[in-house]
């Protein structure tokens, strides 16, 4: 596993068939199925579906 939480919420993503790429050279908004996120909303997605460790509140 990575140490960055970024890159393992993009591969658990991947892993399960999403598509998931940055949307440019900046890498804090995602274009995750169409759909256009920020580097919070993309591992509070993983998080959430159980992907990735999380915090015990998602706000």
């Amino acid at each position: 596993m990575s140490d960055d939480p970024f890159h393992e919420a993009v591969e658990a993503l991947r892993a399960i068939g999403m598509y998931v790429e940055p949307t440019g050279d900046d890498l804090s908004l995602w274009l995750v199925n169409g759909e256009e996120m920020s580097d919070a909303g993309l591992l509070k997605l993983a998080a959430l579906l159980g992907l990735v460790s999380g915090s015990a509140t998602i706000q």
